[in-house]
């Protein structure tokens, strides 16, 4: 049975928006589908202040995989798109992140799904209310207009 896969897309080094292409391309690949993909936009950087501005987006699709296996298949496509980790919140290529599994709440030491930053951060929630603007936060309870509508907005929208 296929479940819903949310997705978080975001880069900010060398060609931002083909980072991000390629790697839509390659979801898309590796995960046999089409995605449902949100606007792009240009955000400040989060936690690490100190680096070049991102560009990101999100994903909806749907999968028969487990969330160990899809994060998996996710980490071998940073490192093909040549993700390097530095240091936390710091520069990179490409980082995709699982949003949401579903309306599975999943606390494992290298793997929690929902997100548990998602709630604060508008470089996110901006992309969610694109694809999903209703769906309710399994933990929270709260849709992702209300979770949006409550941070400070600095989301740009990027046109290529």
């Amino acid at each position: 049975m296929k479940k819903k896969l949310v997705l978080s897309l975001g880069s900010n080094l060398g060609n931002r928006y083909a980072y991000l292409q390629q790697a839509i391309i390659a979801i898309n690949e590796t995960f046999d589908t089409v995605s449902h993909v949100a606007q792009f936009y240009e955000t400040p950087p989060w936690g690490d202040t100190n680096q070049s501005r991102f560009i990101n987006t999100a994903l909806l699709l749907e999968t028969a995989l487990s969330p160990q296996k899809c994060i998996a298949l996710l980490q071998e496509i940073e490192r093909t798109l040549g993700r390097i980790k530095t240091h936390k919140w710091g520069p990179r290529s490409i980082d995709i992140d699982i949003l949401f599994y579903e309306n599975e709440v999943l606390l494992q030491e290298d793997m929690i799904i929902p997100h548990p930053h998602l709630q604060n951060r508008a470089f996110v929630l901006a992309p969610l209310c694109d694809l999903i603007p209703a769906y309710h936060h399994p933990v929270l309870a709260k849709d992702m207009t209300d979770l949006l509508a409550n941070l400070d907005n600095d989301t740009k929208l990027f046109v290529p």
